[in-house]
């Protein structure tokens, strides 16, 4: 699936889909479609009731899959705003955790789990922030602001703010560390701090 990356700072991603191929997006984030693509705003079956649930949450914005069913299809994406478009490569056995808003499209075959912090159920961390990929495809992510990448060794830590995490090997330990209570009155903000410890790659986006 070859895609292209357009403009610098407010990007768009136009995907190239061949017959037979599938890729889901949120509702508005479409900025065009072009040749034989059909789209499906209630994806039926066991994959796509997952997917649906694990993205859109308690009836959240839902998703819409968009197939190409003869030819060569284009369907554009744009993003929610100034920041970088960053692809992720799905294959084999490899899994990572994303933050689950920042996903704008990913191809048929690619899996979508929740991921539970310890924390949601004491009302100690906000709930559905991100979720684990697995499978085979291509995913589609949008960093607000700038990307900063890190490759942490074996126990190499690195503590940052949960908002601005993107992504980040399901090899990284990570263990949150909430400052107050999310929607709690406070003279001090909520933050939930995370503490990584390596080995694997983590992105960091740089605004919130």
């Amino acid at each position: 699936m070859k895609h292209r990356i357009i403009g610098e700072t407010d990007q768009t991603v136009a995907i190239e889909l061949s017959e037979g191929e599938s890729i889901f997006g949120r509702l508005g984030t479409l900025l065009f479609v072009k040749g034989a693509v059909k789209s499906d705003t209630n994806p039926e079956g066991p994959y796509w009731t997952s997917v649906s649930q694990t993205i859109s949450p308690e009836g959240t914005t839902p998703i819409i899959v968009y197939r190409c069913e003869s030819g060569n299809g284009l369907v554009g994406f744009s993003t929610t705003g100034i920041g970088k478009i960053h692809q992720i490569i799905m294959e084999q056995n490899k899994r990572v955790i994303v933050k689950r808003d920042s996903i704008i499209a990913a191809s048929e075959g690619v899996q979508c789990d929740r991921l539970h912090l310890p924390g949601e159920d004491d009302g100690d961390v906000s709930p559905h922030l991100f979720v684990t990929l697995s499978g085979s495809g291509n995913v589609y992510l949008h960093g607000p602001g700038n990307l900063v990448d890190f490759s942490l060794s074996p126990k190499e830590n690195l503590v940052v703010d949960g908002k601005n995490l993107l992504m980040m090997d399901s090899s990284v330990d990570h263990m949150p560390k909430p400052v107050g209570k999310p929607g709690q009155d406070s003279p001090y903000p909520y933050i939930l701090l995370m503490q990584l410890t390596g080995p694997g790659q983590v992105i960091l986006d740089t605004q919130s």
